[in-house]
């Protein structure tokens, strides 16, 4: 059997998911250590979920334009 080929974009998406979940687990032991960025992350949480939020409606106008 020939290796599959992997695209680009595909490539590019596996890199993300897998800094995503470094940065979280990071981020989580950042916290759990350090009880005062507790409070940077009480409003963070709120940011990063609208910026979450807003790629999700990009990348949906982007389908239905396709």
């Amino acid at each position: 059997m020939s290796p599959q080929r992997i695209t680009p974009g595909a490539r590019a998406r596996r890199a993300l998911l897998i800094d995503v979940i470094v940065a979280a687990l990071l981020a989580t032991l950042v916290l759990s250590l350090a009880a005062g960025l507790g409070v940077v992350a009480f409003f963070a949480l709120p940011i990063f979920l609208l910026g979450l939020l807003w790629i999700g409606i990009e990348r949906l106008a982007r389908r239905l334009r396709n």
